[in-house]
């Protein structure tokens, strides 16, 4: 297991923002946003660390979040119980 904190499903996390400009893996509409975890997928190995052709780098956790469709777009017509999901990795999360 990576060094990363371990989110169990019901945890309420805020997306982290990139620290810099570029490439993210972290879509742009959920940062900053709180989402709620759904399930743990476990461990992948870490795309930075890959698309920079280091294949050692420990793996990290990918997470399925669950957002409220207004927190992210409030305007946008919902039903009661939709949810936006999405995958994020461990690294880019935090305790909301």
């Amino acid at each position: 297991m990576s060094g990363q904190p371990r989110w169990r499903p019901g945890a309420v996390l805020r997306v982290l923002s990139p620290p810099a400009p570029g490439h993210h893996r972290v879509p742009g509409f959920i940062e900053g946003r709180r989402g709620v975890v759904v399930r743990d997928w476990g461990d992948f190995p870490d795309p930075c660390a890959l698309a920079q052709g280091r294949r050692d780098a420990p793996p990290i956790p990918v997470y399925l979040l669950a957002f409220e469709p207004h927190a992210l777009w409030p305007d946008a017509p919902a039903a009661p119980g939709d949810r936006v999901l999405v995958d994020v990795h461990g690294p880019w999360l935090a305790p909301a």
